[in-house]
């Protein structure tokens, strides 16, 4: 079927995708580390530990920085409006440190420090459970806002916009870009792995919308439900520039894309990690019969 073989890569052999992680994640330290740039294992630790604690999951804190890290460092970078280079460098350091004595001040602890320790994920975990919320002790956009704290810094953020010109525009400027072994250097959604979901979100995150950062579409489709932000499958027609739209069925929610706009009972979307005609993976702006036959429903604004 076409759409199995252009939309994304449903089934695989492990093994081998292990292996192209690998290489590529091997590919892109040497990219990140190179000559003329130092990377002190403990800064690497700390600023792990910190983006675990706000909630931009690098998974294990190991001093290093891999495809999971870079992903998070540049959410972070992108969200604060910080050149995004994916670098662990002093200006990272310093606004991750400024964001966690933010989120330590408001939780009630005396003396802010500006690193994430298990003592701040306690006083976070009592903040929580003190305003109805999740107490997991992590600091993410829920919590942030409810502690009246910008997650989103606005002022790099194109202006003279609806937010879903502002979305739009942002998807646009991506087309083009294409992936090298599933890893796109140098970008806010490069995992190193199936990326439209990380696509997806990085664009609305970029464009100030407040959603976690997602690397896998059925996650995406339970915020967007946890929120009240979905339109099913007989709700396609209210399908908005600006919006996400998902595709497959209840049971394989395959690929999500941007809506760039709507033409009669066709929808242009711009997404990660497809094909172009000549069958070039990267970020493409293409078009679908807007029906139940291709999506499963709309992530709305």
């Amino acid at each position: 079927m076409i759409r199995f073989q252009t939309e994304h890569r449903r089934t695989r052999s492990w093994r081998s995708a292990a292996i192209a992680t690998v290489a590529a994640a091997a590919a892109v330290a040497a990219m990140v580390f190179s000559p003329g740039v130092s990377f002190a294992a403990t800064d690497v630790q700390t600023a792990q530990t910190d983006l675990n604690g706000l909630n931009y999951n690098v998974g294990s804190v190991d001093g290093v920085v891999g495809p999971k890290t870079q992903a998070a460092t540049s959410a972070f970078q992108s969200d604060r409006c910080l050149s995004v280079d994916a670098a662990i460098g002093a200006g990272t350091l310093a606004e991750l440190k400024t964001v966690v004595q933010l989120v330590q001040t408001k939780a009630g602890m005396a003396s802010p420090d500006g690193n994430y320790s298990s003592a701040t994920t306690s006083a976070v975990k009592s903040y929580q459970s003190a305003h109805g919320l999740s107490a997991d002790g992590v600091a993410g956009a829920d919590t942030m806002t409810s502690m009246g704290i910008a997650r989103i810094v606005a002022s790099c953020r194109p202006a003279g916009a609806t937010q879903g010109e502002t979305i739009v525009n942002i998807a646009k400027a991506e087309v083009g870009t294409r992936a090298a072994s599933n890893c796109v250097p140098g970008k806010g959604y490069n995992i190193c792995a199936d990326w439209c979901a990380a696509f997806a979100t990085w664009v609305w995150r970029y464009a100030g919308v407040s959603i976690p950062f997602e690397t896998y579409v059925p996650t995406v489709y339970d915020w967007a439900v946890s929120h009240n932000k979905w339109y099913g499958t007989s709700q396609l027609s209210l399908a908005q520039p600006g919006y996400l739209i998902i595709f497959g069925n209840a049971t394989d929610r395959y690929h999500i894309g941007v809506v760039d706009h709507v033409s009669g009972s066709t929808v242009y979307v711009i997404s990660g990690n497809t094909t172009n005609s000549s069958g070039i993976w990267g970020a493409w702006d293409k078009s679908y019969a807007l029906s139940s036959s291709n999506f499963y429903g709309l992530v709305h604004l």
